[in-house]
């Protein structure tokens, strides 16, 4: 199977040698497509020998998430013209199998995809206050997460699509795999996340100044990064424990039962999955993939 993967970055430079050293043993470097936004010097260093693609950086606006989700949808589209399969995310976000012993490449390789498949998704979370040990896995450190809809997000592709803003839905309906968790790994306790949350908070309120869109909705985990922090944790801390062997059940009913259509996309209703949330616990064996 001819498998690539597509990811967009400014200044996440942790997080894109960690998205690197994750899927680079399984496709190669070759096969991954580094879209620079600004074209960072450090950001070709850490990408050396992958598809580095330079994008200008203009100053944020109220259509910024929905111009980067069509330029990643076109890109990623166009790679599926070439290769079997296409994986498309933000650079905090890494797609496991949970079945122990079995790569993201294998379990792929052997499934009969649809045009458009959504992992199911978690929000990670660490257990305490301590800062993560980099020199060691991160699974190993933060290995329990809470069911999302916004990031069960269908980026899973074999031909081409449209993806909504921020990747969360797509144009088309979709498959649901459940058997595959994506990782989002935005709340783990680095420095640098914390200057990251700072960072965004500051790029999201420039690109809604003056907007009349609905300020509810438009990049709300940016604007209000903390507060969202705080309310997903205490959903985390509440939820229900469930192994990783038996997530992918759980996690299909809930997740087939919150389907919903907005405007002309097709998404996870975020209230519906609250309803029926967990948090998975994930095997010892699969905590040593990054």
């Amino acid at each position: 199977m001819r498998l690539a993967c597509v990811t967009m970055v400014w200044r996440d430079h942790h997080f894109l040698d960690l998205w690197i050293r994750y899927y680079a043993p399984l496709v190669g470097r070759g096969s991954l497509y580094v879209l620079s936004h600004g074209g960072e010097p450090e950001v070709a260093r850490i990408a050396e020998g992958c598809n580095v693609i330079t994008i200008p950086r203009d100053a944020p606006d109220e259509h910024f998430d929905e111009t980067r989700w069509e330029m990643l949808s076109d890109i990623a589209s166009g790679l599926t013209r070439y290769h079997d399969c296409v994986i498309v995310g933000d650079v905090d976000e890494l797609i496991i199998s949970l079945t122990p012993g079995e790569s993201l490449f294998d379990h792929l390789a052997n499934a009969r995809l649809g045009p458009v498949t959504a992992p199911a998704g978690y929000e990670l979370f660490p257990e305490g206050v301590q800062l993560l040990d980099l020199s060691r896995p991160v699974l190993q450190q933060c290995f329990a997460g809470i069911l999302s809809a916004s990031y069960s997000k269908p980026g899973i592709l074999t031909a081409p699509a449209r993806l909504t803003a921020g990747g969360h839905g797509a144009r088309q309906p979709f498959d649901l795999r459940p058997e595959l968790a994506l990782l989002h790994l935005r709340f783990l306790n680095t420095p640098e996340l914390a200057e990251r949350r700072r960072q965004r908070r500051q790029i999201a309120q420039e690109a809604s100044a003056g907007s009349d869109r609905n300020q509810a909705a438009f990049l709300r985990g940016w604007r209000r990064a903390e507060e969202v922090r705080e309310k997903i944790a205490a959903r985390f801390h509440a939820g229900e424990i469930v192994p990783s062997s038996e997530a992918p059940d759980r996690a299909r009913h809930v997740l087939e039962g919150a389907r919903k259509r907005k405007g002309g996309g097709y998404q996870f209703s975020v209230p519906k999955v609250r309803e029926n949330d967990f948090r998975i616990l994930l095997d010892p064996a699969l905590r040593d993939l990054f």
